[in-house]
Protein backbone atom coordinates (compact mmCIF):
# COMPACT_ATOMS: atom_id res chain seq x y z
CA UNK A 1 0.00 0.00 0.00
CA UNK A 2 3.04 2.15 0.65
CA UNK A 3 3.79 1.96 -3.19
CA UNK A 4 0.60 2.83 -4.48
CA UNK A 5 0.33 6.04 -1.73
CA UNK A 6 3.95 6.47 -3.13
CA UNK A 7 2.75 6.91 -6.52
CA UNK A 8 0.08 9.71 -6.06
CA UNK A 9 2.67 11.40 -3.89
CA UNK A 10 4.95 11.36 -7.79
CA UNK A 11 2.32 11.87 -9.90
CA UNK A 12 0.63 14.71 -7.73
CA UNK A 13 3.88 17.22 -8.24
CA UNK A 14 4.78 15.24 -11.83
CA UNK A 15 1.49 16.34 -13.04
CA UNK A 16 2.02 19.61 -11.76
CA UNK A 17 5.75 20.15 -13.69
CA UNK A 18 4.02 19.19 -17.03
CA UNK A 19 2.55 22.45 -17.11
CA UNK A 20 4.67 25.04 -15.26
CA UNK A 21 5.62 28.04 -17.90
CA UNK A 22 9.31 29.63 -17.01
CA UNK A 23 7.87 33.35 -16.79
CA UNK A 24 5.08 32.22 -14.33
CA UNK A 25 5.25 34.42 -11.39
CA UNK A 26 5.66 33.50 -7.20
CA UNK A 27 3.59 36.39 -6.36
CA UNK A 28 0.39 36.35 -4.26
CA UNK A 29 -2.32 34.36 -6.44
CA UNK A 30 0.53 32.28 -8.50
CA UNK A 31 1.51 28.77 -7.27
CA UNK A 32 4.71 27.96 -8.98
CA UNK A 33 7.58 30.30 -8.63
CA UNK A 34 9.38 31.86 -11.89
CA UNK A 35 12.46 30.16 -12.76
CA UNK A 36 13.56 33.16 -14.67
CA UNK A 37 13.53 35.44 -11.86
CA UNK A 38 16.32 37.14 -10.00
CA UNK A 39 16.50 36.78 -6.53
CA UNK A 40 19.93 38.80 -5.89
CA UNK A 41 18.83 42.28 -4.51
CA UNK A 42 21.11 44.95 -5.08
CA UNK A 43 21.52 47.09 -2.16
CA UNK A 44 24.75 49.75 -2.20
CA UNK A 45 25.81 53.06 -1.51
CA UNK A 46 25.58 54.22 -5.27
CA UNK A 47 22.26 53.60 -5.20
CA UNK A 48 20.96 54.87 -2.03
CA UNK A 49 22.83 58.33 -3.08
CA UNK A 50 20.72 58.66 -6.08
CA UNK A 51 17.62 57.64 -4.07
CA UNK A 52 18.57 60.81 -1.85
CA UNK A 53 19.09 63.03 -4.81
CA UNK A 54 16.10 62.31 -5.93
CA UNK A 55 13.87 62.57 -3.12
CA UNK A 56 15.52 66.31 -2.67
CA UNK A 57 14.39 67.43 -6.80
CA UNK A 58 11.13 66.46 -5.91
CA UNK A 59 10.26 68.01 -2.86
CA UNK A 60 10.39 64.46 -0.58
CA UNK A 61 11.58 64.48 3.27
CA UNK A 62 15.33 63.89 3.91
CA UNK A 63 16.12 63.32 7.29
CA UNK A 64 19.26 65.17 8.94
CA UNK A 65 20.91 61.88 9.34
CA UNK A 66 19.98 61.18 5.64
CA UNK A 67 21.75 64.58 4.57
CA UNK A 68 24.98 63.95 6.58
CA UNK A 69 25.58 60.43 4.92
CA UNK A 70 24.83 62.24 1.41
CA UNK A 71 27.58 64.64 1.99
CA UNK A 72 29.55 61.78 3.39
CA UNK A 73 29.47 60.03 -0.13
CA UNK A 74 30.23 62.53 -2.16
CA UNK A 75 33.20 63.67 -0.05
CA UNK A 76 34.94 59.63 0.45
CA UNK A 77 34.07 59.76 -3.69
CA UNK A 78 36.11 63.37 -4.46
CA UNK A 79 38.96 61.79 -1.73
CA UNK A 80 38.86 58.29 -3.61
CA UNK A 81 38.27 56.68 -0.54
CA UNK A 82 35.45 53.80 -0.71
CA UNK A 83 32.01 54.96 0.19
CA UNK A 84 30.45 54.95 3.44
CA UNK A 85 27.89 52.39 3.92
CA UNK A 86 24.36 54.19 4.13
CA UNK A 87 21.55 54.71 6.35
CA UNK A 88 19.37 51.26 6.55
CA UNK A 89 16.53 52.46 5.72
CA UNK A 90 17.41 54.87 2.55
CA UNK A 91 19.68 51.41 1.61
CA UNK A 92 16.36 49.81 1.41
CA UNK A 93 14.33 52.35 -0.39
CA UNK A 94 17.52 52.14 -2.92
CA UNK A 95 16.74 48.26 -3.44
CA UNK A 96 17.74 47.37 -7.44
CA UNK A 97 17.45 51.11 -7.79
CA UNK A 98 19.30 52.03 -10.83
CA UNK A 99 21.36 55.77 -11.08
CA UNK A 100 19.47 57.61 -13.05
CA UNK A 101 19.59 61.47 -11.91
CA UNK A 102 22.46 63.32 -13.31
CA UNK A 103 23.68 64.51 -9.66
CA UNK A 104 24.00 60.63 -9.17
CA UNK A 105 25.75 59.99 -12.17
CA UNK A 106 28.06 62.79 -11.74
CA UNK A 107 29.08 61.88 -8.30
CA UNK A 108 29.40 58.38 -9.13
CA UNK A 109 31.83 58.75 -11.96
CA UNK A 110 34.40 59.83 -9.17
CA UNK A 111 34.07 55.71 -7.90
CA UNK A 112 34.45 54.63 -11.25
CA UNK A 113 37.69 56.75 -11.65
CA UNK A 114 39.20 54.50 -8.92
CA UNK A 115 38.03 51.34 -10.27
CA UNK A 116 35.22 50.74 -7.93
CA UNK A 117 34.33 47.42 -9.09
CA UNK A 118 30.30 47.99 -7.92
CA UNK A 119 30.34 51.77 -8.89
CA UNK A 120 31.85 50.02 -12.88
CA UNK A 121 29.00 47.62 -12.53
CA UNK A 122 26.08 50.37 -11.14
CA UNK A 123 27.18 52.85 -14.12
CA UNK A 124 27.07 50.36 -16.93
CA UNK A 125 23.34 49.16 -15.98
CA UNK A 126 22.51 52.72 -15.83
CA UNK A 127 24.23 53.01 -19.70
CA UNK A 128 22.93 49.67 -20.80
CA UNK A 129 19.15 50.61 -19.59
CA UNK A 130 18.97 53.85 -20.69
CA UNK A 131 19.00 55.60 -17.61
CA UNK A 132 22.43 57.69 -18.44
CA UNK A 133 21.03 59.21 -21.67
CA UNK A 134 23.25 59.87 -24.46
CA UNK A 135 26.01 57.86 -23.30
CA UNK A 136 27.11 55.22 -26.27
CA UNK A 137 25.90 51.34 -24.74
CA UNK A 138 30.19 50.27 -25.93
CA UNK A 139 30.47 52.32 -23.34
CA UNK A 140 28.13 50.31 -20.95
CA UNK A 141 29.85 46.89 -22.10
CA UNK A 142 33.06 47.94 -21.66
CA UNK A 143 32.52 48.79 -18.11
CA UNK A 144 30.56 45.58 -17.72
CA UNK A 145 33.59 43.76 -18.59
CA UNK A 146 36.00 45.88 -16.41
CA UNK A 147 33.52 44.90 -13.15
CA UNK A 148 33.60 41.62 -14.37
CA UNK A 149 37.43 41.26 -14.91
CA UNK A 150 37.66 43.00 -11.47
CA UNK A 151 35.84 40.61 -9.82
CA UNK A 152 32.36 41.80 -9.44
CA UNK A 153 30.25 38.84 -8.95
CA UNK A 154 26.53 40.64 -10.10
CA UNK A 155 28.92 42.12 -13.21
CA UNK A 156 29.97 38.33 -13.59
CA UNK A 157 26.68 37.11 -14.18
CA UNK A 158 24.87 39.69 -16.35
CA UNK A 159 27.76 39.39 -18.58
CA UNK A 160 27.20 35.65 -18.38
CA UNK A 161 23.31 36.03 -19.01
CA UNK A 162 23.92 38.41 -22.09
CA UNK A 163 26.16 35.17 -23.65
CA UNK A 164 23.16 33.16 -22.98
CA UNK A 165 20.92 35.86 -24.42
CA UNK A 166 23.08 35.78 -27.84
CA UNK A 167 23.71 39.50 -27.01
CA UNK A 168 27.64 39.15 -27.01
CA UNK A 169 28.51 36.95 -29.92
CA UNK A 170 25.02 36.83 -32.08
CA UNK A 171 23.85 33.45 -30.52
CA UNK A 172 23.69 31.75 -27.61
CA UNK A 173 27.04 31.27 -26.41
CA UNK A 174 27.15 28.86 -23.00
CA UNK A 175 30.38 27.64 -23.15
CA UNK A 176 32.06 32.04 -22.71
CA UNK A 177 28.76 32.04 -19.95
CA UNK A 178 29.76 28.94 -17.78
CA UNK A 179 33.31 29.81 -16.23
CA UNK A 180 31.63 33.18 -15.61
CA UNK A 181 28.40 32.37 -13.60
CA UNK A 182 30.98 30.38 -11.70
CA UNK A 183 33.13 32.79 -10.47
CA UNK A 184 29.75 34.99 -9.64
CA UNK A 185 28.52 31.36 -7.89
CA UNK A 186 31.85 31.46 -5.90
CA UNK A 187 31.09 34.42 -3.95
CA UNK A 188 27.34 32.95 -3.07
CA UNK A 189 25.70 34.91 -5.64
CA UNK A 190 22.21 33.16 -5.52
CA UNK A 191 21.29 33.47 -9.41
CA UNK A 192 24.65 32.25 -10.47
CA UNK A 193 24.43 29.12 -8.35
CA UNK A 194 21.27 28.48 -9.43
CA UNK A 195 22.44 28.53 -12.65
CA UNK A 196 25.38 26.52 -12.63
CA UNK A 197 22.71 24.04 -10.99
CA UNK A 198 21.36 24.24 -13.93
CA UNK A 199 24.55 23.99 -16.28
CA UNK A 200 25.47 20.76 -14.37
CA UNK A 201 22.24 19.29 -14.47
CA UNK A 202 21.31 19.05 -17.90
CA UNK A 203 25.10 19.21 -19.02
CA UNK A 204 25.18 22.47 -20.78
CA UNK A 205 28.60 23.69 -21.94
CA UNK A 206 30.05 20.76 -19.70
CA UNK A 207 29.45 17.41 -18.89
CA UNK A 208 26.37 16.47 -16.33
CA UNK A 209 27.17 16.57 -13.02
CA UNK A 210 23.92 15.72 -11.19
CA UNK A 211 25.91 15.71 -7.89
CA UNK A 212 27.47 19.21 -8.58
CA UNK A 213 24.01 20.70 -10.07
CA UNK A 214 22.69 19.13 -6.14
CA UNK A 215 25.41 20.94 -4.45
CA UNK A 216 24.86 24.26 -6.19
CA UNK A 217 20.85 24.03 -6.12
CA UNK A 218 21.50 23.81 -2.20
CA UNK A 219 23.94 26.66 -1.87
CA UNK A 220 21.16 28.74 -3.81
CA UNK A 221 18.75 27.67 -1.68
CA UNK A 222 20.72 28.59 1.50
CA UNK A 223 21.22 31.63 0.24
CA UNK A 224 17.55 32.46 -0.72
CA UNK A 225 16.77 31.31 -4.05
CA UNK A 226 13.18 29.63 -4.30
CA UNK A 227 13.50 27.86 -7.23
CA UNK A 228 16.93 26.68 -5.86
CA UNK A 229 14.87 25.08 -3.22
CA UNK A 230 12.65 23.74 -5.45
CA UNK A 231 15.13 21.79 -7.58
CA UNK A 232 17.03 20.52 -4.97
CA UNK A 233 13.52 19.22 -3.96
CA UNK A 234 13.28 17.77 -7.43
CA UNK A 235 16.71 15.77 -6.87
CA UNK A 236 16.30 14.58 -3.62
CA UNK A 237 12.18 13.23 -4.90
CA UNK A 238 14.33 11.14 -7.42
CA UNK A 239 17.89 10.50 -6.06
CA UNK A 240 19.45 12.55 -8.29
CA UNK A 241 22.79 13.49 -7.49
CA UNK A 242 21.74 12.63 -4.10
CA UNK A 243 20.30 9.63 -2.21
CA UNK A 244 16.24 10.01 -2.01
CA UNK A 245 15.32 11.35 1.41
CA UNK A 246 11.64 11.77 2.03
CA UNK A 247 12.25 13.06 5.55
CA UNK A 248 14.52 16.21 3.66
CA UNK A 249 12.61 16.46 1.24
CA UNK A 250 9.48 17.14 3.62
CA UNK A 251 11.50 19.18 5.50
CA UNK A 252 12.60 21.20 2.32
CA UNK A 253 8.79 21.55 1.28
CA UNK A 254 8.02 22.82 4.86
CA UNK A 255 10.49 25.38 4.77
CA UNK A 256 8.92 26.70 1.63
CA UNK A 257 4.63 25.76 2.71
CA UNK A 258 5.62 27.92 5.72
CA UNK A 259 6.47 30.78 4.14
CA UNK A 260 3.37 31.24 1.81
CA UNK A 261 4.58 29.59 -1.35
CA UNK A 262 1.21 27.57 -2.44
CA UNK A 263 3.59 25.62 -4.25
CA UNK A 264 4.99 23.95 -1.43
CA UNK A 265 2.10 22.94 -0.21
CA UNK A 266 1.60 20.52 -2.49
CA UNK A 267 5.50 19.39 -2.77
CA UNK A 268 4.90 18.97 1.13
CA UNK A 269 2.37 16.53 0.90
CA UNK A 270 4.02 14.87 -1.91
CA UNK A 271 7.11 14.48 0.32
CA UNK A 272 4.41 12.91 3.04
CA UNK A 273 3.19 10.13 0.82
CA UNK A 274 6.05 9.02 -0.14
CA UNK A 275 7.54 8.71 3.06
CA UNK A 276 7.21 4.95 5.10
CA UNK A 277 4.84 5.80 7.07
CA UNK A 278 2.73 7.29 4.28
CA UNK A 279 -0.56 5.93 5.90
CA UNK A 280 -0.19 8.07 9.06
CA UNK A 281 0.14 10.93 7.82
CA UNK A 282 -3.73 11.27 6.50
CA UNK A 283 -4.80 14.24 8.11
CA UNK A 284 -1.64 16.28 7.46
CA UNK A 285 -1.72 15.65 3.25
CA UNK A 286 -5.01 16.13 2.75
CA UNK A 287 -4.65 19.44 5.14
CA UNK A 288 -1.79 20.88 2.52
CA UNK A 289 -3.95 19.48 -0.50
CA UNK A 290 -6.85 21.62 0.50
CA UNK A 291 -4.83 24.04 1.14
CA UNK A 292 -3.11 24.33 -2.36
CA UNK A 293 -6.90 23.67 -3.84
CA UNK A 294 -8.12 27.23 -1.56
CA UNK A 295 -5.22 29.27 -2.75
CA UNK A 296 -3.49 27.96 -5.60
CA UNK A 297 -4.17 29.42 -9.13
CA UNK A 298 -6.77 27.90 -11.68
CA UNK A 299 -4.08 25.41 -12.50
CA UNK A 300 -2.80 24.11 -8.81
CA UNK A 301 -6.76 23.98 -8.04
CA UNK A 302 -7.86 21.99 -11.04
CA UNK A 303 -4.70 19.24 -10.63
CA UNK A 304 -4.94 19.25 -6.73
CA UNK A 305 -8.54 18.82 -6.67
CA UNK A 306 -8.57 15.82 -9.24
CA UNK A 307 -6.05 13.76 -7.12
CA UNK A 308 -7.84 14.22 -3.56
CA UNK A 309 -10.36 11.67 -3.84
CA UNK A 310 -7.49 8.99 -5.27
CA UNK A 311 -5.69 9.74 -2.73
CA UNK A 312 -8.06 9.35 0.35
CA UNK A 313 -9.32 6.10 -1.26
CA UNK A 314 -5.83 5.05 -0.78
CA UNK A 315 -5.61 5.92 2.76
CA UNK A 316 -9.15 4.36 3.29
CA UNK A 317 -7.76 0.89 2.20
CA UNK A 318 -4.03 1.76 3.74
CA UNK A 319 -5.93 2.52 7.35
CA UNK A 320 -8.86 -0.34 6.98
CA UNK A 321 -8.22 -3.45 9.47
CA UNK A 322 -6.37 -6.28 7.53
CA UNK A 323 -8.64 -8.48 5.63
CA UNK A 324 -9.30 -11.62 7.52
CA UNK A 325 -7.60 -14.83 5.78
CA UNK A 326 -8.54 -18.20 8.49
CA UNK A 327 -5.54 -20.15 9.39
CA UNK A 328 -4.21 -23.11 6.44
CA UNK A 329 -5.59 -25.99 7.86
CA UNK A 330 -4.22 -29.71 7.10
CA UNK A 331 -6.93 -31.55 5.73
CA UNK A 332 -7.50 -35.30 5.40
CA UNK A 333 -6.77 -36.89 2.48
CA UNK A 334 -9.59 -38.85 0.22
CA UNK A 335 -10.77 -41.39 1.64
CA UNK A 336 -11.48 -44.45 -0.86
CA UNK A 337 -14.81 -45.90 -0.54
CA UNK A 338 -15.63 -49.51 -2.25
CA UNK A 339 -18.88 -50.96 -2.93
CA UNK A 340 -19.76 -54.47 -4.43
CA UNK A 341 -22.91 -54.93 -6.20
CA UNK A 342 -24.79 -57.67 -4.68
CA UNK A 343 -26.39 -58.75 -8.49
CA UNK A 344 -23.35 -58.41 -10.53
CA UNK A 345 -20.78 -58.84 -7.34
CA UNK A 346 -18.39 -56.01 -9.48
CA UNK A 347 -16.64 -53.89 -7.15
CA UNK A 348 -16.26 -50.19 -7.87
CA UNK A 349 -14.77 -47.81 -5.98
CA UNK A 350 -14.84 -44.21 -5.36
CA UNK A 351 -12.30 -41.25 -3.77
CA UNK A 352 -14.23 -38.96 -1.66
CA UNK A 353 -13.97 -36.33 0.75
CA UNK A 354 -13.89 -37.12 4.41
CA UNK A 355 -16.29 -34.23 5.81
CA UNK A 356 -16.46 -35.73 9.17
CA UNK A 357 -13.21 -35.79 10.78
CA UNK A 358 -10.12 -33.08 11.52
CA UNK A 359 -6.76 -34.16 10.24
CA UNK A 360 -5.34 -31.01 11.77
CA UNK A 361 -5.32 -32.18 15.21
Amino acid sequence: MRGRIGMLGLAMVAGLIATVGAAQKAAPGRSVPDISAQYRERRNCHGAYDVLVAKGQTGGAVSVSDRLWGKAYEDAGAAGKPCPRPPDSLAGQATNHIVETREGLSRLAYYVDRKDSTAMYEAALSVLTGKASGVDPNIGGSLLRQASDLGEPDAQFFLAMLYVAGKMTGKADYASALPLIERSAASGQPDALFQAGNFYKEGIATRADKKKAFAYYRAAAEQGHLYGAVMAYYMIQDGEGVPKDFDLAYRLARNLADRGEIYGAVMTASALLQRKDAKTHQDEVLYWMDLAIRDGDEHIRSEVAKMRPGVLAAFSRANAPPEFHPRVRKLCPLKTTCFVDHYSGLQSCTANVDYWNDCDS
